[in-house]
């Protein structure tokens, strides 16, 4: 598939992860709001704890992380593809980059702008680097 189709592709399967991403939003909302804002190790174990869940949600329904799940496209990606550690860990990476370096230099809307724009494109981005490198794998 070409990576123009991966990103379509992509697209449409986010648009129908939208509530689960206002769920992981809100609730990292909420611990700001009950507990100020997160150090790195904090933003570390709330990400590690969506990645775990999802590890095993993946190994319950699958069987497997090295088991292949058929998309709609007919290519059967191997399930561990599916946690998205890549994309995930590799977005927040430089969102937390683009948050230490601009603190003080840039204007706070311009870095939240910013992370927004860098968290969408990158992940998508790593996502069919993430693809790929889970089919070299299997």
């Amino acid at each position: 598939m070409e990576p123009s189709q991966r990103l379509a592709s992509n697209l449409v399967a986010e648009s129908k992860a939208y509530g689960y991403t206002l769920t992981i939003w809100g609730g990292g909302a909420i611990l700001v709001a009950h507990y100020g804002t997160p150090d790195i190790l904090e933003v570390a174990a709330y990400v590690g704890g969506a990645l775990v869940a999802m590890t095993l949600l993946a190994v319950v329904a699958f069987g497997g992380l090295l088991a292949e799940q058929r998309r709609p496209d007919g290519e059967p990606p191997p399930v561990v593809s599916m946690v998205h550690i890549v994309a995930t860990g590799g977005s927040l990476l430089v969102s937390y980059l683009v948050s230490v370096t601009g603190k003080g230099r840039l204007p706070p809307v311009l870095v939240f702008a910013l992370v927004g724009f860098l968290v969408t494109a990158l992940y998508n981005t790593l996502l069919v680097a993430e693809d790929s490198i889970g089919r070299a794998v299997e």
